[in-house]
């Protein structure tokens, strides 16, 4: 019998990363990272070594529609079709006024969040309808809910394309049995904060309900239910882990 597979975009980032750590079930699990792939390769040996976990690396420049085409490709020559999808990618967070924001930003966070995203779920997505299942998750971000932060347009732009996207094919494939469902962190402490002034980040945190900012462990098994069974009732979500702001 055929292990299912688990296709992780993004999956060198922090979140990737700990979700492959957290994930115990027997099966494949498809990492796919564009430049980092030190610590995937750690765990991919770690889990030949133990007989425990099989990680397939999968390199891509997601801003290549030709690379994420290649990519697909291999995954169906090698692996069949991915039965779950977690696409985490994105480019890293900048604040630039909106006046001085070029469309290239908006276009490099269109390519590699969205375009990315639509050509993976159009390849994958008619053929898990035929075996009616399947489930998605997709990071967004608490920046869809209320007022986003100033300075912030392209990224908070591309957010509400991808909840756009997530919404209507929930609908679309709703009765195929495939739940597609989103997350919505606040600030999370990870690399990903790394373009952005470091006093930010502090007096978000300061601002913030629990004095904190969000940590990895805080979104990590929420992915993971939305992965499980447990959640074959939810469609169409997009699930706030803001500790009690953005409300």
């Amino acid at each position: 019998m055929t292990k299912e597979s688990i296709l992780i975009i993004g999956a060198s980032s922090d979140l990737g990363i700990d979700l492959i750590k957290s994930i115990t079930e027997d099966c494949v699990i498809l990492a796919h990272y564009h430049n980092s792939r030190e610590e995937l390769e750690r765990l991919a040996n770690e889990g030949r070594h133990n007989q425990s976990q099989q990680i397939e690396l999968l390199q891509a420049d997601l801003s290549d529609e030709t690379a994420v085409v290649n990519m697909l490709q291999e995954i169906e020559e090698r692996f069949g079709t991915p039965s779950k999808i977690v696409h985490l990618a994105a480019t890293r967070v900048q604040n630039i006024r909106f006046k001085d924001v070029q469309w290239q930003d908006f276009e490099n966070d269109l390519l590699v969040s969205l375009k990315s995203l639509v050509l993976i779920l159009q390849k994958i997505l008619p053929k898990l309808a035929k075996e009616k299942r399947g489930k998605v998750v997709v990071m967004l971000s608490s920046y869809v809910m209320g007022i986003p932060p100033k300075a912030l347009a392209h990224y908070t732009t591309v957010k509400y394309a991808l909840l756009g996207l997530v919404k209507s094919l929930a609908s679309e494939y709703r009765e195929k049995n495939i739940q597609i469902n989103a997350i919505s962190p606040s600030m999370i402490d990870t690399k990903f904060l790394g373009n952005i002034n470091e006093k930010l980040v502090e007096l978000n945190a300061y601002h913030h309900p629990l004095k904190r900012n969000a940590q990895i462990g805080d979104v990590t098994p929420i992915i993971k239910l939305l992965l499980s069974t447990e959640s074959d009732y939810m469609n169409g979500c997009n699930i706030p882990i803001t500790g009690g702001s953005n409300f």
